[in-house]
């Protein structure tokens, strides 16, 4: 049969299946499994890697998986199945009843899955999946096997099945079954008539098994006997003949029980507790005699005691099943990669950020440590000298900007009332304006009017800091940036955030003896295999637009005093151990910030979080990048799974944080790249490609930075590290130089002016609408 040859794209299966499963069901495809299946608890579709596998064949699986999905139900044919020897029998009964009913409704509700069905049969028969080829369908092929095969393949003219007269009821019935009771009664049926089939033969075979001696007998206690006040057991069985009347009598004393289908349960319920004592107490016996049951089943002995796999590949009753999925394991690809799936980890916040009451307590620590006299009488020096010195320079500093951050400010309200402007319309009220009443001969405009001001965003701002010791060289110049942009917060009241992402553990109890915090749990739950584990880190909150006055100019001058002892490596111990430098935890700062952005929105009741990521580099792995395989990050709140793609350019783990911080918060996600270097070339092949280098190329010399469009950030901007932000124009203009060079030195530096800040300035373009 001629199929399509059309490839196949995982990832739209994924969505198809949830969108035929009518919820959000997980979707996961696993190199391992042999066959499509679905985990009703969990809601888990998993789908194999098969070799040549067309499309049709895969929209048959997801449709059949799919309609377990809407219509199995997780529990309820447990006791039915039971445990132990049978129990895989009985299982393989309900599942064939079961799969004819899923087909068929899944097939109703979305009638453009015949096709696929016909062709995905067609493939399997071509394949000879059920082997088929060797064997003569007829009536001497157990009723299962032909009831299975007649619903798989048979309804679309693959094979004709024969059935006798007696038999047709069981082939209307399966048709017509609506409810999973429904089911539940006709498999019990078909597998009691199975039953009743292999004793007559065992009568006529003269063969004779004693009620304890093996396994038939506890099948036919599953079968016929219920649990009973007298303990007597209760004949259901079948006669010998199996004559309609009798099957129909069966079958409707079986619904009687069944209308309740709790009423069948509990008598299942009796019946596998019973099975369960019997198999416990013979298991010497069943190994023992393993040997003697295969003989006995080629000499026509009593099938039903073996296990499910060597009685289907005798040709028993369930063969054609056991061969389908034997077979369509055959098609799995062994040479597929390997998909791996890590689950994105809760996060315990508390235990994560170091929040600024505790940073100012770390400081006062810190302070009374280096003015107490040692053992020897002797106080350190050093630390009061260079705390004064760096708050003269911050103050002299913030001196300097407040020009700068109050034009900022004009020019943010400016781009306000323009952007208020754009979103203002005028309405006529229909109400007549007394005034123009006058002028109705000549003109229309006689109604009232009114200005309608389309609702403009509120904005805030979350920023996380790369407090790594690549930054060391440039932190002073990065936290002069950083603080034009929180005075300009402060002025238009703007709620903001400042963190510091760092490897240094700050959080936990402290020991005193090593200087150095406990091991503290980053996560809420850490059991789970497929958790992603971070890495040792903490989150440094050193400024916050909830300080009080005193509090935010005192964390400031921390701060800027931080800044300057990590310019000067010597200076490191004029501050806290605490706030030394470390790696670059990146991912486990957006990780938290997927928790911590939607808080800080309520917090402060407002509508866009800008989110920053300033950093110089890339965070390492949390578990979920592969070279070798597929890895795929699971978001447990929405249950959709992220692929990792493998990449050259810049790295995707992280762009997968960033893509599911963006879809839980909602949150402009802005990317700032600090890079300390006259070019950008050596960057060529991470951010940009050939074709844009010219480009980037003049607007990092002009402007100090360029826009790059990647994965995970909304805006990702390159700038340059070591930009000092000028505040003097004429710095640089002698004493007696002309009017024509004052007039031209000021504009140069008003242009380097603002070229300095661009950290600011891009920031505020964004919040500014």
């Amino acid at each position: 049969m001629i199929t399509e040859k059309t490839p196949v794209i995982r990832a739209t299966k994924d969505i198809l299946a949830r969108c035929m499963a009518t919820e959000d069901i997980r979707v996961i495809h696993d190199a391992e499994s042999e066959t499509a299946y679905f985990d009703t608890e969990n809601r888990v579709l998993c789908l194999p890697i098969w070799k040549d596998m067309s499309n049709s064949m895969y929209d048959m699986l997801v449709g059949h998986e799919v309609s377990h999905a809407l219509h199995t139900p997780a529990k309820g044919w447990q006791k039915f199945v039971g445990e132990g020897k049978g129990s895989r029998i009985r299982h393989m009964f309900l599942n064939i009843v079961e799969d004819a009913r899923i087909e068929r409704l899944i097939k109703d509700k979305f009638p453009g899955l015949r096709r696929d069905f016909s062709v995905a049969y067609h493939e399997f028969a071509d394949r000879d999946l059920f082997e088929l080829a060797n064997r003569t369908i007829d009536t001497n092929l157990p009723l299962i096997d032909r009831l299975n095969i007649h619903f798989k393949i048979g309804l679309f003219g693959i094979e004709d099945i024969p059935f006798l007269a007696n038999e047709q009821q069981y082939v209307t019935r399966m048709a017509n079954t609506k409810t999973f009771k429904d089911v539940m009664v006709l498999a019990k049926d078909l597998y009691e008539k199975h039953q009743d089939e292999l004793d007559d033969e065992d009568d006529r075979n003269g063969s004779q098994l004693q009620v304890g001696d093996g396994e038939e007998s506890t099948e036919q206690g599953d079968s016929c006997q219920s649990s009973n006040d007298t303990g007597e057991p209760q004949d259901g069985s079948q006669s010998g003949s199996n004559s309609e009347d009798g099957d129909e009598d069966g079958s409707q004393s079986q619904s009687g029980n069944g209308d309740g289908e709790d009423d069948s349960e509990s008598q299942s319920d009796g019946n596998s507790d019973g099975n369960s004592d019997d198999e416990s107490q013979n298991d010497s016996n069943s190994n023992d005699n393993s040997d003697g049951d295969s003989e006995g089943d080629s000499d026509g002995g009593q099938p039903s005691r073996l296990e499910y796999d060597d009685y289907s590949e005798k040709g028993g009753a369930g063969s054609t099943q056991h061969n389908y999925e034997k077979n369509i394991g055959n098609l799995r690809d062994s040479n597929s990669d390997a998909y791996e799936y890590h689950t994105l980890p809760t996060m315990k916040i508390e235990n994560c950020v170091v929040d600024y009451n505790q940073v100012r307590s770390i400081w006062e620590n810190h302070e009374t440590k280096v003015s107490t006299p040692n053992q020897h009488g002797v106080t350190p020096v050093g630390y009061t000298d260079s705390r004064i010195k760096s708050t003269q320079e911050c103050t002299e500093f913030l001196s300097r900007i407040k020009t700068t951050v109050q034009n900022m400010v004009q020019q943010f309200q400016m781009k306000q009332a323009a952007d208020a402007d754009k979103r203002t319309s005028i309405a006529k009220t229909g109400i007549l304006d007394t005034t123009n009443m006058i002028n109705y001969r000549w003109s229309e405009d006689i109604f009232l009017k009114n200005e309608v001001h389309a609702d403009s965003k509120n904005h805030g701002i979350v920023m996380y800091i790369d407090w790594s010791g690549s930054m060391n060289g440039i932190l002073k110049d990065t936290i002069e940036q950083l603080l034009i942009l929180t005075e300009f917060c402060q002025k238009v009241n703007i709620p903001f955030d400042v963190y510091a992402f760092t490897s240094k553990r700050i959080n936990g109890e402290y020991n005193e003896e090593t200087g150095e915090y406990l091991e503290t749990q980053y996560v809420v739950d850490d059991t789970d295999k497929q958790l992603m584990k971070p890495h040792r880190f903490s989150l440094i909150q050193f400024l916050s637009s909830d300080m009080k006055t005193n509090e935010y100019k005192q964390a400031v001058q921390d701060l800027y005093h931080l800044g300057i002892s990590h310019q000067n490596w010597r200076g490191r111990t004029a501050m806290p151990s605490e706030f030394d430098t470390g790696c670059t935890p990146l991912n486990e700062a957006v990780v938290s910030a997927i928790q911590m952005v939607p808080v800080f929105q309520a917090k402060h009741n407002i509508q866009i979080v800008n989110t920053v990521f300033l950093t110089d580099g890339d965070g390492h792995s949390m578990g979920a990048g592969s070279y070798y395989g597929k890895s795929h990050v699971h978001d447990p709140k929405t249950r959709k799974d992220y692929a990792v793609e493998r990449s050259g350019r810049y790295g995707t783990e992280t762009a997968v944080y960033l893509q599911i911080l963006r879809e839980r918060t909602g949150a402009n996600i802005i990317g700032i790249r600090l890079h300390a270097s006259k070019s950008i070339r050596n960057l060529q092949y991470r951010y940009f490609a050939d074709k844009d280098m010219n480009e980037y190329k003049k607007s990092w010399k002009k402007h100090n930075f360029c826009s790059v469009v990647i994965d995970g950030y909304d805006r990702l901007f390159i700038v340059r590290g070591n930009l000092e932000v000028e505040t003097d124009l004429l710095s640089n203009v002698a004493d007696d130089a002309s009017l024509v060079k004052l007039k031209n030195a000021f504009m140069k530096g008003a242009n380097n002016a603002k070229g300095s800040r661009v950290i600011a300035s891009q920031i505020i373009d964004i919040i500014s609408v």
